[in-house]
This record gives C-alpha cells, sequence and structure tokens, in this order.
C-alpha cells in the first residue's frame, strides 16, 4: 500500500513538473512568434525601403540621360553656331589674346578687327578686373 501510495506521489510530481515544463514552453512558443512577427514587418519595412530606393535610383538615372542628351544637344548648336558664324572665331580669339595680355595694335593686326572693336575688348576685360 504504501507502494502504491508513493507511486501515486511521484506521477502526481511528474505531472507537476510536466505542466510547469509544458506552461514555460507555451511561454517561450509565444515569444518566439512575438519575435517572428516583429521580424517579419521589419523586412517588410526594409523591402519597402529598398524598393523605393530602387524607383528613385532609376529615375535619377533617366533624368541624368537626359540631361546628357540636352549638353550633347547644346554642344553641337554651339558648334555649329561657330561654323556659321567665320567672324565670331576671330573675336573668339581677340578676346583670347586680350586675355593673354595682347595690346590694341596687336589684337588689331592679329584678328584684323577695327580699332574700335579691339579697344571695347580691352576695356571689358580691364572691367572683369576691376
Amino acid at each position: 500500500m504504501i507502494g502504491a501510495a508513493v507511486a501515486t506521489l511521484l506521477a502526481i510530481a511528474a505531472l507537476i513538473v510536466s505542466y510547469i515544463l509544458s506552461t514555460h514552453s507555451r511561454r517561450k512558443l509565444q515569444a518566439m512568434e512575438l519575435l517572428v512577427k516583429e521580424l517579419l514587418k521589419s523586412r517588410d519595412s526594409t523591402r519597402k525601403q529598398l524598393n523605393e530606393l530602387h524607383s528613385s535610383a532609376l529615375g535619377t538615372g533617366q533624368r541624368l540621360l537626359e540631361m546628357e542628351k540636352g549638353i550633347l544637344a547644346l554642344s553641337e548648336r554651339q558648334q555649329e553656331l561657330v561654323l556659321q558664324d567665320p567672324d565670331s572665331r576671330l573675336y573668339s580669339r581677340a578676346a583670347r589674346m586680350v586675355e593673354l595680355g595682347a595690346g590694341l595694335d596687336e589684337v588689331m593686326a592679329e584678328c584684323e578687327i577695327p580699332k574700335a572693336e579691339a579697344e571695347l575688348l580691352i576695356s571689358l576685360r580691364a572691367g572683369k578686373k576691376g
């Protein structure tokens, strides 16, 4: 009879320990489920940010391509204008000579421009310095 009572007490103790372990495991499982939910939210948020950055980068790249095309078109147009007006090359050369410090007579002789225009270039250069 004592053996049956001991066996019953051991069985009850085993049930209590089993219940305690089960409750502890359930709490751990709930904590892990909560952590998984938070990680999934974080992953979704990060994925959304990455998609926004990707879209932004594509838009920026597209704008850069458009700007590059615009710059090339302007450069071509500028070249066309330079080629259309041969006198502009003389004035560009005269302006460069004035920038380098050439005098009135030298600019007039080298670029074949009138005295008044050479004086104007020189006075414009003096105005930029002052």
